[in-house]
């Protein structure tokens, strides 16, 4: 059943979709519920298919509707059950919304991943306007932190939860990394983010990591990479090539399950080797 145009709190709107998952065997993340933001890009998308393969229920917002109605489908298609908000991240009473009501669908909210971020445009320094500036740490820090601090009510009340952040190469390092500084300004504050934010929850049962991707072939990015950035990036892995969706959800995931009990404030870079730290 889908059921489109209807209004949550703030403005929030939201899609119901829902399947059976038949003759699977229990998944790493059997009986979890997930909310997953920034529903819509490229890990996001492959975030959710395994979330769902691995036996949890998931929520998904995005910016737009028709985008998270697409990703929905396809999480359905695969047996999944899932519902679909629109939510923008930047505004404290839409992510409060988005909580509340994703709580109210699945039953509880165990597994947090904040994937909402990016930028638009690539500038140097003197030239980022501050429009500009303020516009990605915004979405890219300050989303993160509405969406960490809305969830923890609902982890605290069952005293279980992973919340994973979605981090950079950018935010990692100036040596390995290409992207403009407001960008990597963000992702690096994301990592401190977290860490703080695991040395308080971690009494509650609850763990905070950052994934810090490389360069990954989503969809956007191979429309936006040229052969020569490409090329350049590749010759910049030992493993000799660039990340798939799917190498970036498969450590999410394990993030995300009872596996990684005993980590917390990590920082896990899955960049194929391009940046190696002590």
């Amino acid at each position: 059943m889908t059921l489109q145009g209807d209004r949550d709190g703030e403005g929030l709107r939201h899609t119901i979709l829902g399947g059976n998952v038949q003759h699977m065997k229990p998944g790493r993340l059997e009986g979890k519920h997930a909310v997953i933001t920034g529903a819509a890009g490229g890990i996001a998308i492959a975030t959710a298919l395994e979330f769902a393969a691995q036996g949890a229920s998931v929520s998904l917002a995005d910016l737009h509707q028709a985008d998270v109605e697409k990703v929905a489908a396809r999480v359905v298609s695969q047996g999944g059950t899932v519902r679909g908000f629109v939510a923008d991240v930047t505004s404290r009473k839409q992510v409060e919304s988005l909580m509340s009501a994703a709580d109210a669908f699945m039953g509880g909210i165990d597994i947090l991943v904040t994937c909402a971020g990016g930028y638009k445009s690539y500038a140097g320094f003197e030239d980022i306007k501050e429009e500009d500036w303020d516009q990605v740490i915004d979405v890219n820090l300050k989303g993160v932190f509405l969406c960490c601090r809305a969830v923890l009510p609902f982890m605290k009340r069952s005293g279980w939860g992973r919340i994973i952040n979605l981090g950079s190469l950018a935010g990692r390092s100036t040596s390995a990394g290409t992207s403009p500084v407001h960008y990597a300004s963000a992702k690096a504050a994301v990592a401190m983010l977290t860490q703080y934010l695991a040395k308080d929850v971690g009494k509650y049962g609850i763990t905070a990591n950052t994934v810090a991707p490389g360069t990954t072939m989503t969809e956007r990015v191979k429309n936006l990479l040229t052969p020569e950035k490409k090329e350049m990036f590749t010759k910049a892995c030992p493993l000799g090539r660039l990340a798939q969706p799917e190498e970036i959800s498969d450590v999410i995931t394990f993030l995300a399950s009872d596996e990684s009990r005993y980590i917390t404030g990590a920082t896990i870079d899955v960049n194929g080797g391009r940046l190696m730290l002590v």
